[in-house]
């Protein structure tokens, strides 16, 4: 067991965040997931981003299109 001091750098990239997507990649995620034939795992492989910023992009475009703010 590591001690506090000397935290194992593979896991640290593990359950970090990924950067924003721009605009281009963050519409092309939508089209893709509304086409109804990819997953947000497809969808972040095909797209070489994180899948948690494809389904952040998706939440986000759930509450426009609701009118949420």
């Amino acid at each position: 067991m590591l001690g506090l001091n000397r935290a194992d750098a593979r896991r640290s990239r593990s359950s970090a965040m990924s950067g924003k997507m721009d605009e281009t990649t963050a519409l092309a995620a939508i089209v893709l997931w509304a086409s109804g034939h990819f997953d947000t795992k497809d969808i972040s492989d095909v797209l070489r981003c994180g899948e948690d910023a494809v389904c952040r992009t998706l939440h986000a475009a759930r509450h426009i299109a609701k009118g949420d703010r």
